[in-house]
């Protein structure tokens, strides 16, 4: 299918649940949704124009005629019935994993017969600017990647579907559904692997920027330091402002290289997240003369199926991202299927990979 006749598809789609009036998404939000030419967007939005779909108003926009239920023109091609139509919102700097999860979601929409359009926003004034020029739709998947949400945005969204589905861990409210992960069980898991290996001192360097699942994991790890058996083990948890970024990871290096200098004599280790490339982590440990396992030991809290988080080598503790994207949407269809169910907070399966960045005691 050419890029002119998917759009063909995805307007077709949103016009059986357009109001007559509804206006269309700007010919130039167009071109860059669907890597489209001007001219190419023309040439679709004329053919939905021929079988009567839509309306060019000189000097206010186009619109849809609300036509599906019309008789054609004479002489005009009658539309196929299509699926249902799904809005993937996303911030467009995603992470690998962020990215991993959209494509994958975009791929299992399109294979059940349903249409998606994929749309970037820069904050929720913007997101809700962009969602003003587009009509209704069956369903959101919404990817905010560590930002809050408002709830005017949240708003923005209900007016134009049913179904908004958050894809992380979310405070959900009423009509919202979230798929996500929380950092509380692998900081536990990882913990008690390090203290099970034969560790002394074990440090937790994490984002210092509040969001659910990063707020999880580091009430879990003060539990632990506060649990008789576990207590004189762990150390303050370090809180780096910012996310996952080059000044992230440099601000990571320095604080383990502070770690292995410092006085006390015992086997450390240190649980680490936000990593996104192990290969740079670890050029950054040879460039400071840190060896690992032999130093301090290091376990990465991160996604099992994204290779080069751990780059074959670190110790991993996670979720992984095509689970995400297969939960979302599961929950998505359940959602279409059974309108009157529950909403709420969904959490994946963990996952480990294992790696030689741990040390073990020898018997």
């Amino acid at each position: 299918m050419s890029k002119i006749e998917k759009l063909q598809d995805y307007l077709k789609s949103v016009a059986t649940n357009a109001q007559p009036g509804d206006r269309l998404p700007t010919v130039r939000s167009l071109m860059r949704d669907f890597k489209l030419s001007q001219p190419g967007v023309q040439s679709a939005l004329k053919a939905l124009k021929d079988e009567g779909l839509i309306d060019a108003q000189i000097g206010r926009g186009t619109f849809f005629t609300g036509g599906m239920s019309l008789q054609p023109a004479p002489g005009a091609r009658v539309a196929p019935k299509h699926g249902r139509s799904v809005i993937l919102l996303r911030r467009p700097t995603a992470t690998q994993r962020a990215r991993l999860v959209m494509d994958r979601l975009q791929a299992m929409v399109t294979e059940g017969g349903d249409l998606t359009l994929e749309v970037g926003y820069s904050d929720a004034n913007h997101a809700r600017h962009v969602l003003q020029s587009l009509p209704r739709f069956d369903a959101c998947i919404i990817q905010n990647s560590f930002e809050q949400m408002p709830v005017e945005m949240l708003s923005a969204l209900r007016r134009k579907t049913e179904n908004i589905i958050v894809d992380g861990a979310w405070l959900v409210g009423t009509d919202i559904d979230a798929i996500g992960f929380e950092w509380g069980r692998p900081v536990e898991h990882a913990t008690r692997l390090l203290l099970s290996r034969g560790h002394d001192e074990i440090h937790f360097l994490t984002t210092a920027r509040p969001f659910l699942a990063n707020e999880l994991g580091l009430h879990r790890y003060r539990q632990l330091r506060e649990e008789a058996e576990t207590a004189a083990f762990l150390r303050e948890p370090t809180l780096i402002p910012a996310l996952p970024s080059r000044e992230f990871e440099l601000a990571i290096l320095e604080r383990i290289a502070a770690i292995v200098r410092g006085s006390s004599r015992g086997r450390k280790a240190v649980l680490l997240w936000g990593v996104e490339s192990g290969q740079r982590l670890r050029a950054g440990l040879f460039a400071r003369d840190i060896k690992v396992p032999e130093d301090i030991s290091i376990v990465l809290l991160g996604r099992s199926d994204i290779e080069t988080e751990r780059d074959g080598f670190f110790h991993l503790v996670g979720y992984s991202a095509l689970d995400q994207a297969e939960a979302l949407y599961a929950r998505m269809k359940s959602r279409w299927e059974n309108p009157q169910a529950p909403y709420g907070l969904t959490f994946t399966q963990m996952h480990e990979v294992e790696g030689p960045s741990v040390w073990t005691a020898t018997p």
